[in-house]
């Protein structure tokens, strides 16, 4: 019954004085370890989001196949099950070899487990482990990840990083997921505010280079490192976990976390506000959309672009989607913040003053700066079908 991943018991009863003579078989007991429905589709996610799930086990090798066939894992004619004898006769570079297409090993000794992250971990890839028992403890500790359970020893506990509380592998999934949205949000907030520093740099470099020895004050730049900083963390970091994270592939060790996508993103984003906000100084035609005014005015129309500009590029950041306002409904927090900061740009223009080196904009002048800072998002979007991001 190996073969159907179950166990057999014999219960038989002694007729004569002595336990271990005359037994008379009373009945066989089949006793299977069911797989639990939401670890095969669990385990159907993981893997789909390009992760390896070995099993390992001391199960007989029937046991151990006819398992994971169940749970999903041996699908494939390459798939390869191999037991601790089988692998213990391999050297690690014919281990190597066979690494990428191992999902079962069977009869393991704790050995096997440290081997297997050892020898994943040479091959530079992101090793996870599980375990529940003292003997998993090394596996757990040196891998990069280690998962101990719930109903786990406390010395596997310790050796782990994270504990399944439910031993149940979708937990897992769920840490995978969540993992991907924090390291996603890290790169959506560098997105913006690398953006917003270079455009902020080269604003301030190239104005006095054209003859404007301040473009921004010094206490304009401080409002916006305000926005750039303490509102952008609380936006970008109540980052929903999306679905669809799980069907992105892992991102290799030695990968640098600002991308090419992102470096082209952040060199586009952030020379198209310098141009604007430059144009609204330098360039005659730009210059007369507001009017005779001084040149205070004209750099009050500045900050406003700047800050609007910013804000709208706020929405290219936060997701890959052509539709900037994908999955927006589920992060409030970055709603209420991009408003936050519409109102208290206009606010520091209308009323700021003297304190502020502003003065109060006309509405067409209002319009006109929103029009230019808006145009970042459809330019944005030219850049993602472009680069093949429409999806």
């Amino acid at each position: 019954q190996a073969g159907r991943s179950m166990r057999l018991l014999a219960v038989a009863k002694a007729d004569g004085e002595k336990d271990d003579e005359n037994l008379t078989l009373v009945c066989v007991l089949s006793i299977r370890d069911n797989v639990r429905k939401e670890a095969i589709e669990a385990i159907h996610q993981v893997q789909n989001a390009g992760v390896q799930v070995v099993m390992v086990t001391g199960d007989r090798k029937e046991t151990a196949v006819a398992i994971a066939k169940e749970a999903g894992l041996l699908q494939a004619s390459t798939d390869v099950a191999l037991t601790s004898a089988e692998m213990a006769a391999k050297t690690d570079d014919e281990l190597k070899a066979i690494l990428p297409n191992l999902r079962v090993v069977s009869r393991a000794l704790p050995t096997d487990k440290s081997r297997l992250v050892r020898v994943a971990q040479e091959l530079n890839l992101v090793v996870g482990m599980t375990g529940d028992g003292v003997n998993d403890s090394p596996a757990l500790k040196k891998a990069d990840v280690g998962f101990a359970m719930g109903s786990g020893t406390e010395v596997a506990k310790e050796a782990g990083d994270i504990t399944i509380l439910d031993d149940n592998f979708s937990s897992i999934r769920k840490a995978i997921l969540y993992g991907r949205t924090m390291f996603k949000s890290i790169r959506k907030f560098l997105i913006f505010q690398l953006t917003v520093n270079v455009a902020a740099v080269l604003t301030c470099f190239i104005g006095p280079l054209l003859g404007e020895n301040v473009v921004m004050t010094v206490i304009q730049l401080l409002l916006v490192n305000l926005a750039m900083d303490t509102l952008a963390a609380i936006a970008f970091g109540s980052e929903p976990a999306l679905e669809e994270y799980m069907r992105d592939k892992p991102i290799e060790r030695s990968a640098s976390i600002i991308s090419k996508d992102m470096l082209v993103e952040i060199v586009i984003g952030a020379l198209y506000i310098t141009f604007i906000c430059l144009a609204i100084l330098f360039v005659p035609a730009i210059r007369g959309l507001f009017g005779d005014v001084d040149i205070t005015y004209l750099k009050s129309a500045v900050f406003a672009t700047f800050m609007m500009a910013i804000t709208f590029n706020g929405f290219n950041a936060r997701t890959t989607h052509l539709n900037v306002l994908s999955g927006i409904g589920r992060n409030k927090n970055f709603i209420w913040v991009m408003l936050s900061i519409f109102v208290l740009q206009f606010v520091f223009v209308t009323f700021g003053g003297n304190v502020l080196s502003v003065e109060s904009l006309s509405p067409q002048a209002w319009l006109t700066c929103l029009v230019m800072a808006f145009l970042i998002i459809p330019i944005d979007m030219l850049r993602k079908l472009f680069m093949g991001q429409n999806r």
